[in-house]
């Protein structure tokens, strides 16, 4: 036999429970827009149930109903859908970072602009085909002396706008790796945390959520893989290399000049993230990397001062000073080094127009005899124009090279764009599936709130019946 005052038993086992599921639903409402959080269930179960004689049989009991409880509150995640989504934020990573430090290279090129280095050096090129027609004219000279100036500026201008981006990408990639091993330490504190609740009986589902945010993040910085184990602790590993073991963590570190990366001393390779895209653009092999731009202008710069200085220091070059002294003064090189002005360049940050020919324009070797009028040597320096040369091991022309590295240089970032919209769009429909999963939809929430709200009301009225019920018990009879 089951007491009289049972009912009230189960009245208030009820009460609490749609309380509790009540109180799971506004939370649910009250996080609707906070980032990363996961709709959270009341799940509802039947408690244990009493023994029950029956009436036929005293020695066959039956079980009679003691009520309900809130036995957990679920957190609704999908962790196939957590991975997914940060595999493809390691790649949406790595391809905005490559895009974004590919575009400061393409500023520095000022392409296709009057000031770029393709038009200046059209107009070094046709001022020379004015010196060859008016070699005697100090007024042309000068004009090709500022145009040779304009060249070696060009250059000199590219080459400290590359120097800039990458110490730009250097600074990028150590605060990445900054970035990367606080939130390796967010995590461990994380799990700390939720290994403590764990173990006391309790749901951490807001930790988890917050930790499952800062793994989103780590995961577009570089590629990750997680996973957990019964005490709801996670480890993070980079290429199998443990970067978080529970609650320890290790420290994440990246080599700016060589793009060689090591965690605790132990090599790892970069696989993907936006700290891969800032090594890759800086030192990678492909070919709009800042070495191999560099190298590129390097080479360019000194195969033009090379080809100028083997026409304009000939053996047959004349200049006004060899004109009127009826033979060769001297051999005045065109473009030398800024450091050492009787040396060649040897790079484009070094190269300069030779002072000589600032200052004494009559320097300009335009003949090839000692004819004033002779201006086949400017012809020769402005052919080289069109004529195909060994740059870098192509044989190319100066202007169709010039235009492989900034063509190459467009391709590569109109690549990055294309693959970064790509894999931001995957990413994107992963999360909305996601969220289809752990969002909150206000309309489900507010149906639950009516259903809930409506079964609290009603166990309220079953309580007072039962207590009508018990009142007319001890008082009325």
């Amino acid at each position: 036999m089951y007491s009289t005052f049972h009912g009230l038993e189960i009245g208030k086992r009820s009460i609490l429970a749609q309380q509790g599921a009540l109180s799971t639903t506004g939370h649910n409402i009250a996080n609707a827009n906070t980032v990363g959080y996961s709709r959270q269930e009341a799940v509802l179960q039947s408690t244990t149930p009493l023994a029950y004689p029956s009436k036929h049989n005293g020695t066959a009991a039956m079980t009679m109903g003691t009520g309900v409880e809130v036995t957990e509150l679920k957190r609704i995640r999908d962790q196939f859908l957590d991975q997914q989504y940060r595999n493809e934020q390691q790649k949406t990573g790595y391809w905005e970072s490559t895009a974004a430090a590919l575009s400061s290279v393409e500023s520095v090129m000022n392409e296709p602009t009057d000031y770029g280095l393709n038009a200046t050096l059209d107009r070094f090129w046709q001022s020379f085909q004015e010196l060859a027609k008016q070699p005697e004219s100090l007024a042309v000279r000068t004009v090709v002396v500022a145009n040779g100036k304009a060249v070696a500026d060009t250059f000199n201008t590219i080459s400290s706008g590359i120097d800039q981006v990458e110490k730009d990408l250097k600074i990028q990639i150590t605060g990445k790796m900054d970035e990367i091993n606080a939130s390796a330490k967010e995590v461990a504190d994380l799990n700390k945390q939720i290994a403590l609740m764990t173990a006391s009986g309790f749901q951490p589902n807001d930790l988890l959520d917050k930790r499952d945010v800062v793994l989103d993040k780590l995961s577009k910085l570089v590629n990750i893989q997680v996973t957990s184990d019964q005490s709801g602790t996670v480890n993070v590993s980079v290429s199998g290399v443990a970067l978080v073991n529970g609650k320890d963590t290790e420290t994440l570190a990246v080599n700016p000049q060589t793009g060689e990366a090591s965690i605790s001393g132990n090599a790892v390779e970069l696989d993907g993230g936006e700290i891969k895209g800032l090594v890759d653009s800086l030192a990678g092999p492909n070919s709009n990397s800042i070495a191999s731009l560099r190298a590129n202008f390097d080479v360019l710069a000194s195969t033009i001062a090379q080809q100028m200085n083997a026409i304009h220091a000939g053996d047959d070059a004349r200049n006004l000073d060899d004109i009127q002294a009826g033979a060769q003064v001297e051999k005045v090189l065109f473009f030398v080094d800024k450091d050492d002005p009787t040396q060649p360049p040897t790079d484009a940050a070094s190269m300069i127009i030779n002072p000589r020919l600032v200052d004494f324009p009559g320097k300009l070797a335009a003949a090839t005899s000692l004819s004033i009028g002779d201006g086949s040597n400017a012809a020769a320096m402005g052919k080289l124009q069109f004529e195909k040369i060994n740059i870098g091991g192509n044989e190319t022309t100066i202007g169709d090279f010039y235009q492989m590295v900034v063509g190459g240089l467009g391709v590569g970032i109109q690549e990055a764009n294309r693959w970064k919209e790509s894999t931001s769009m995957v990413a994107q429909q992963v999360d909305n599936r996601r969220l289809s999963v752990s969002g909150v939809s206000i309309d489900e929430e507010m149906t639950n709130m009516v259903r809930f709200q409506q079964a609290y009301n009603a166990a309220a009225k079953y309580v007072s019946a039962v207590d009508e019920m018990l009142d007319v018990l001890i008082n009325r009879m």
